[in-house]
């Protein structure tokens, strides 16, 4: 990881890439040098966020499946220690092998796959294969917590 001089009010969240299989629950990371440095987060915000260091990834999106709310290219952080699923929450997703940020909704007792961009259909989870990585907790600059 690359030296990063950043004041004690804040704390480094690594960068990282997404590797995933289709039909393979878990995942595995690479180091993202497309930023160069870690992703500094306020401690203020690590403290509300009520998780540890450990258990957060930042990542880049790659859609934009969320827009407005959250734009292609933007950077977010994940908690990769809360994989339950909730209602209207944001997740970082395996989607039949590709890395999804998405809403999560219950509807009819059956997971959706929904997004804000109305150019993105909800997708009923029962069509793919679908492994939750984290819950999107931030943003830089905003939280990312709670129904949306």
């Amino acid at each position: 990881m690359l030296h990063v001089e950043v004041g004690p009010d804040f704390e480094l969240v690594r960068r990282v890439k997404l590797r995933l299989r289709a039909g393979v629950e878990g995942f595995e990371t690479e180091a993202d040098m497309s930023a160069g440095t870690p992703l500094p987060l306020p401690l203020s915000d690590l403290q509300q966020l009520g998780t540890g260091r450990a258990d957060l990834l930042a990542l880049q999106v790659r859609d934009r499946g969320l827009e407005p709310l959250i734009f292609e290219d933007d950077w977010i952080v994940i908690d990769t220690s809360d994989t339950a699923r909730r209602d209207r929450e944001l997740y970082a997703v395996n989607w039949d092998g590709e890395a999804c940020i998405t809403q999560l909704q219950r509807r009819g007792g059956q997971w959706y796959l929904s997004f804000i961009n109305p150019d993105f259909k909800p997708a009923n989870a029962r069509s793919g294969w679908l492994s939750i990585v984290g819950r999107v907790v931030y943003q830089p600059g905003r939280m990312l917590t709670g129904r949306l």
